[in-house]
Formats: C-alpha cells, sequence, structure tokens
C-alpha cells in the first residue's frame, strides 16, 4: 500500500513539477521532500507524502503530511505555516483551509490562526469567509472577514455577498425570509422581510423594497455602490428616484421631500413625488402648484414659480393689460346660440404680461374667445375655464381639470383648448412649447409645457372630440417680429407634432413663421378672424369652411397689412381625417 501511496505522490510531484516549473519533489526510499529547480532543498527529505499546490494560485503552497498522518501547510519558501495536526489543506490566495475531524478551519497565508477547526464547511472569497455550523439537523450560514471578525452570525440559510451589500436568508415553514447587512456586518434590514431589488444587483445605486407577509410594501432601503446606506431602512415609506444622481424622493406620513446622501435636504411636504425635466421638477403642497430646482445646483432658491389651485376665494383679481381694450368690430354685436351646449368645455389660456417680453393684445383675445364661447357657442359659464397669465402650475391644473372631466363624462364630453400667448422652440430637438408666465425662455425645456405633451395628455382622454386652437408661433419670434431671447437671431422651424385621438388643432402659423397681431383691431391676427368668422356663421360653420375662410383671411392680411406670412394650418388626428371638416363646434 505504501508503495502505491509513493507512486501517486510521484506522479502528482511531476504533474506539480511542470506547473510550478521551479519545485520539485524528491524521494529516498519511501520519504517524500521538496526541492527547487537548482536542488535546493526546500522540505527535507523525511516525510511520508509532499504536495505542491499551485493551480489557480498566485504563489505556491506545499502540503506535507507525516508517517502519523498528519498534515501542515509550508510556503514556497520552506516556512512551516500550521502545525502537523490537520487530515487535509486547501489552498486559495486569500487563505489557507486546515481540516480536522471533519471540521474546518482557517489560517491565513502567512501562518496565523485566523479560525479554529469548528465548522462544518468553509468557503473563502475574495472579500470573506463563508462558514456553516450545523445545528440540529440544518446547515447555518455564517460569514467573517479575512482577518477573522465575525460579520453575520451563523443564524441563516443563506448568505449572498454582493458588491455594496451582503443578504442573509431565512427559510421558516417552507417560506424564505430576507434581511439585509452592510459591508461591514452591520445589520441593515432584519431577516424577517421579503426583499425585492428595484434595479440590478451591483449597480452604483441598490434600492430595495422592503415587504412584510402580506406583500404590501412597508419601507425602502438604498444602498450606495461602496456599501454606504444612502436612505435608513424603517425612515420612509415609499422611494423614488429623482433623474438626479444622488437625489431621492423619500415618502413618509404620505408627504413626500428630497433625501442627499446621508440626510433629508427637503422636508417631507409635498403631495407627490418629486421627478426632476432638466432641473426643475412640478410639485403639489397642500393643493398648490409649483416648480423647485434641483437644490444641489440652487440650494438658495427652492421654490421658483407656485399656482394656486381654484378657490372659491379670489387672491387677486384679473389680469391687467397694458393695451388698448376690445373695442373692434368682432367685439361688438356677439351672436347669441338658442341652446346650451351642456357636454362642451371650454379651457383659454390667455398670456400677455411676460416680464421680458409681453404679447401684445393676448389678454383682449381670450376673453373675447371667452364671450363668444358662451353666448355664440353656448357653453354654459361653469364649463368655460379661464387662465390669465397662466404659470406652469396653472397649465398643469388645466390639464388636470380636462382629465377630470373626460373621467366624469365617460367619452360624451367635448372639449376646446385656446392659447394665446408665447410659443417657443427647443433649438436642439426643434420641438415646440408653450411658454408659461414664469417660464424662461433659455430653458425651455425645464420651464416650458411640451406641446407634444399637451396632445398626448388629450388625447389619453375618452371624449367626443377635442378641438385645439393655437394662436402662437414657434419660431422664437415674438408678435412685433422680434426675437423672443437676444442670443436667438434666426428663426427656428419646430417639427410638427401630430395630434391623436378625436382631435383637431388649428395653429396660427407654421414652421418659421411669426403670427402677428393686428394693431388697429386691438387682437392677434389669427383670433381676430376667428372670431369674425364665429359672428359671420353665427358659430353654425362646419369647421372645414371655417378654417378655409380664417386660413384665406389671415394670410391675405398678413400680407398686406405686415408684409410678411402667416399660414395657418389645421391638423386633424388619424382619426379624424375622414370627417372633421363636417364637424361643428356646436
Amino acid at each position: 500500500m505504501k508503495r502505491i501511496l509513493i507512486i501517486v505522490t510521484i506522479l502528482l510531484g511531476l504533474v506539480c513539477n511542470v506547473c510550478a516549473q521551479k519545485l520539485k519533489t524528491e524521494y529516498n526510499g519511501e520519504k517524500v521532500g521538496v526541492v527547487d529547480e537548482n536542488g535546493k532543498i526546500i522540505i527535507p527529505v523525511e516525510y511520508y507524502m509532499c504536495w505542491v499546490h499551485d493551480y489557480q494560485l498566485e504563489k505556491p503552497f506545499i502540503e506535507v503530511t507525516d508517517f502519523q498522518g498528519k498534515s501542515a501547510a509550508f510556503s514556497a519558501e520552506g516556512k512551516q505555516l500550521t502545525p502537523f495536526a490537520f487530515d487535509r489543506i486547501r489552498f486559495s490566495n486569500k487563505a489557507i483551509t486546515v481540516i480536522k475531524d471533519d471540521k474546518e478551519g482557517i489560517y491565513s497565508t502567512d501562518g496565523k490562526e485566523i479560525l479554529p477547526c469548528a465548522f462544518k464547511d468553509i468557503s473563502v472569497g475574495e472579500r470573506y469567509i463563508n462558514v456553516w455550523k450545523q445545528e440540529n439537523g440544518k446547515n447555518l450560514a455564517g460569514l467573517y472577514s479575512l482577518e477573522g471578525q465575525l460579520l453575520i452570525p451563523c443564524e441563516y440559510k443563506h448568505i449572498l455577498p454582493y458588491k455594496s451589500h451582503i443578504e442573509t436568508h431565512k427559510e421558516v415553514s417552507d417560506t424564505y425570509y430576507y434581511g439585509i447587512y452592510s459591508l461591514t456586518g452591520e445589520e441593515v434590514v432584519p431577516c424577517r422581510y421579503h426583499i425585492q431589488t428595484l434595479n440590478q444587483k451591483n449597480a452604483p445605486i441598490q434600492m430595495f423594497s422592503i415587504k412584510d407577509d402580506q406583500w404590501h410594501a412597508i419601507t425602502f432601503v438604498v444602498i450606495g455602490e461602496t456599501g454606504e446606506v444612502l436612505v435608513p431602512f424603517n425612515r420612509y415609506q415609499g422611494i423614488e428616484e429623482t433623474a438626479v444622481t444622488g437625489l431621492f424622493s423619500v415618502k413618509r406620513d404620505d408627504k413626500w421631500g428630497l433625501w442627499h446622501e446621508t440626510k433629508e435636504i427637503i422636508p417631507c411636504q409635498y403631495d407627490n413625488a418629486i421627478k426632476f425635466s432638466g432641473d426643475v421638477a412640478t410639485v403639489k403642497k397642500n393643493g398648490e402648484v409649483m416648480l423647485i430646482k434641483n437644490p444641489l445646483k440652487d440650494g438658495s432658491q427652492i421654490q421658483i414659480a407656485e399656482a394656486k389651485l381654484p378657490s372659491k376665494k379670489k387672491a387677486k383679481g384679473p389680469a391687467v393689460s397694458r393695451y388698448p381694450k376690445p373695442d373692434s368690430d368682432v367685439d361688438k354685436n356677439i351672436p347669441v346660440a338658442k341652446k346650451q351646449a351642456e357636454t362642451t368645455f371650454a379651457f383659454i389660456v390667455a398670456n400677455e404680461n411676460y416680464p421680458d417680453a409681453p404679447v401684445p393684445y393676448s389678454l383682449n383675445d381670450g376673453r373675447m374667445f371667452r364671450e363668444y364661447c358662451q353666448k355664440t357657442l353656448g357653453i354654459p359659464e361653469k364649463n368655460i375655464n379661464m387662465y390669465e397669465d397662466a404659470t406652469f402650475g396653472s397649465i398643469i391644473m388645466a390639464v388636470e381639470k380636462m382629465k377630470s372631466v373626460s373621467e366624469a363624462y365617460d367619452g360624451e364630453a367635448s372639449i376646446i383648448f385656446y392659447y394665446a400667448g408665447h410659443g417657443f422652440p427647443d433649438d436642439k430637438q426643434a420641438t415646440a412649447y408653450l411658454l408659461p408666465i414664469d417660464g424662461d425662455a433659455a430653458s425651455i425645456t425645464s420651464t416650458g409645457y411640451s406641446l407634444a405633451k399637451l396632445y398626448q395628455e388629450i388625447a389619453a382622454l375618452k371624449l367626443k372630440s377635442a378641438i385645439v386652437f393655437l394662436d402662437a408661433c414657434f419660431s422664437g419670434a415674438k408678435r412685433e417680429d422680434e426675437m423672443l431671447t437676444s442670443a436667438r437671431g434666426v428663426a427656428i422651424k419646430v417639427k410638427e407634432d401630430k395630434p391623436q385621438g378625436n382631435m383637431l388643432v388649428f395653429s396660427a402659423a407654421q414652421g418659421d413663421e411669426t403670427a402677428h397681431q393686428l394693431e388697429e383691431k386691438h387682437h392677434g391676427l389669427f383670433t381676430y378672424c376667428l372670431l369674425k368668422e364665429l359672428q359671420a356663421s353665427q358659430g353654425d360653420a362646419d369647421l372645414g369652411t371655417l378654417t378655409d375662410n380664417v386660413t384665406k383671411q389671415v394670410k391675405r392680411q398678413s400680407v398686406v397689412i405686415n408684409n410678411k406670412r402667416q399660414t395657418p394650418t389645421a391638423i386633424p388626428s388619424p382619426s379624424l381625417q375622414a370627417s372633421w371638416r363636417t364637424m361643428k363646434l356646436k
């Protein structure tokens, strides 16, 4: 038997010699040792077996067995690293695993005892030592650092270390429960919950939904790339990403705030989660709509605009125009409808008093369009929603009110949306935006209301029909033909957004044209011609006739009076392509 073992040892030694290329076994009868390639003795030739280990190792180790059958570990230089006390030995780049009486322990690669032989099984990883003990017939896992510090006690069915955190698993009555530890062994979430990862593991940020047995979300935790707890467990009942790296929208007591790194930087006070578009987010606070800036860029001024929800108590009077009042032919002798259009609703936005670039006669336009809606089209006063000098929040409120009407009338309502004011392009994408009174043309994508978004919001509603009138252009020019921002010297031709649903859009100008005013009439040219057609037809013209006549008059008067081209455009959605020309406003 000894001769067979010696032959096996010789073969293993030859194989290791090929791999190591420096160490080889040396024999003297039944005794074995190890020498280097120059013949220098590393392990004296006096042992029962020597095995050079170097497979997938950064440096070789030697397992030596004496004639009493006990093994010890040696370095490639011949230094004894463990006593001759073990039945088997395993090597890795991080540690030496020793086995005695079917129990495993750990030594460091320089010969220090890290863990005694007290574990059923041990697995050495890059950063941790996984250990298992057997109790009451169950294998329970624990975790140590490579230096032997206890991080997680042997209480779990599984322990899974990841880049940013460590998960623990327990099984009770065939149900798995999960917990989370930090990389340094601090219990972040007790192991009695169900955990759902909200993004991929090993991503820079780990977001976890923590749930109880009823599978209702009860809290969240967020862990950073290197294991730091960004949002503590049990602090909040909800958490969402804000689209700004390092900022989280957090929920407590049904209110939302902002968390950054290790602290709450905006208290939980808002009615909705905070989502940034660019560097601005739209929020509601006690029913008031406002914009907040990204506090990481402008911590000195959080609130930059607000618009209050409609209230029976008026906070202020109507907007004041700096221009002459409406007194033209379309402002008199307004036809009166014989019956009410109970299921038609009008939403009128008239923006005139921009801080740096007012729009002449926009308030006249909106107010007189309101008169025609009520008198000529027969829309009840209670169905007409007027927004003068509308902020970003006011436009959002208008859209929300449309949604409420749609839900309440379940497909039986029709909507007329009218806008007079500045439009503005995003010159990078050539997309169009409505510009609120509190908006900034220089940052239109953050503070403007996207025309495409408006179309999408209306198209998503269950409506009989939706007619959109836009007395605005989107080239970057004012009604007076100057550019809206001094930095822009060339008009931009924006992309044409296509309406969907049961929608027709009738706009004052196309492409890179300007929507002009009609000075002697104290109106925008497009609105004047629209009102004139409603007056002449008593509101009874079909949309095909109305748009044809308005387009003809605007084109003619713009060339004669302004010496500029202005071409109104009617764009139906695909579903109205064949029928819109015969439709009527009342």
